[in-house]
């Protein structure tokens, strides 16, 4: 009878922690890109700039990440996750691009609740400018390959955008997708008393229906490059479509960005940002992407202009569905009106595995 009991109280224990462990989960999860380069940064012409690699993150920066999700119930869910990026040619945390302070999480690290009214984020979170920049062009969030992300983002003296590819001080609202419509809106605290410095906010909204997808974007920040206070008013404006026509599928953004300083060291200056891109199917398992993007930069003044070209030409196999190899090449070409040109060619083999 004793031991009758207890089998029945060891099977009513198992089966609560059963149903606990079905409301809530925690996984390990991310990726890892390495290869090989030939990197020739863009240069004067006999200057020598060209040096073999092992490289990481040619198509996509490696991370790792936590997250996990616990039901509440009644349609409520709190989620969280925690993301790092990683060089895997090195072994070292890779810092945000335009952050001189990074953090180990400095890939993600927020916490929030989701539910029928969708999703609110508290923490550090993906800007819209960043989504959209991924989405609409083949390459993905390559701040190698892809032109938008390098004049987004890594592109040196012709990286437009102040802020990271997630905001730190962050409330995020996603509103959940209505007949293809969703809303998208971002807060970032300055959490400073530094005169000039300001908040920072994003609002996006994106179709999507069948094979077209597009979005819009607005953001005014305040974050310059390199610091940690937000000392700039730079407003934004980005729109991304795509159509899969099935035989190949076709992308283009616009962006226009203008900036006002507030401190003495940075610099007024406006740029025009386009991209074009395909990618195109060639069998089951394999893909050439291509893609052309420019950025237009003139000070504010207009005394001064520059531009910078990039032209990716990428192929993709997929050798299961965790893993992929890639080739890819990369042209740059830089011109100003003071007559400095320089231009540069990179290439590039690797493999990306998700886990």
């Amino acid at each position: 009878m004793f031991a009758k009991k207890n089998l029945v109280a060891v099977a009513a224990l198992l089966a609560v922690a059963g149903a606990a462990q079905a409301q809530s989960s925690v996984k390990l999860y991310g990726m890892i890109d390495a290869g090989v380069a030939s990197v020739e940064a863009a240069h004067a012409k006999g200057d020598k700039a060209r040096t073999t690699q092992v490289t990481s993150g040619t198509m996509m920066t490696s991370y790792i990440g936590f997250a996990g999700v616990e039901d509440l119930g009644g349609g409520l869910k709190a989620e969280f996750a925690l993301e790092s990026f990683l060089a895997a040619d090195t072994g070292k945390t890779v810092p945000n691009m335009n952050s001189s302070t990074s953090g180990f999480w400095g890939r993600g690290s927020w916490v929030g609740l989701s539910g029928g009214f969708g999703r609110v984020a508290l923490g550090q979170y993906d800007n819209p400018l960043f989504t959209s920049g991924y989405t609409y062009n083949p390459f993905g969030s390559s701040m190698v390959a892809s032109p938008t992300m390098r004049h987004f983002y890594s592109g040196g003296d012709f990286a437009a955008l102040g802020v990271d590819t997630g905001w730190v001080n962050s409330v995020t609202y996603e509103s959940p997708t209505l007949s293809g419509f969703q809303g998208i809106a971002q807060y970032a605290a300055k959490e400073s008393t530094v005169s000039g410095s300001k908040n920072s906010y994003a609002v996006a909204g994106s179709y999507n229906a069948g094979p077209f997808s597009a979005m819009l974007t607005y953001a005014k920040d305040g974050k310059v490059m390199g610091s940690t206070a937000y000392l700039a008013d730079q407003k934004v404006w980005n729109l991304g479509t795509s159509y899969d026509f099935g035989v190949v599928k076709a992308f283009a953004q616009y962006t226009d960005v203008k900036t006002t300083a507030t401190q003495a060291s940075a610099v007024d200056y406006k740029s025009k940002i386009w991209q074009l891109g395909a990618s195109v199917p060639v069998t089951e398992k394999a893909s050439v992407m291509v893609s052309f993007g420019q950025n237009k930069f003139r000070d504010r003044a207009e005394t001064e202009s520059s531009k910078d070209e990039v032209f990716s030409i990428g192929y993709d196999y997929v050798l299961s569905k965790r893993t992929d190899v890639y080739a890819a090449f990369i042209n740059n070409r830089q011109s100003a009106n003071t007559g400095n040109d320089a231009s540069g060619q990179t290439y590039a083999v690797g493999i990306k595995h998700n886990f």
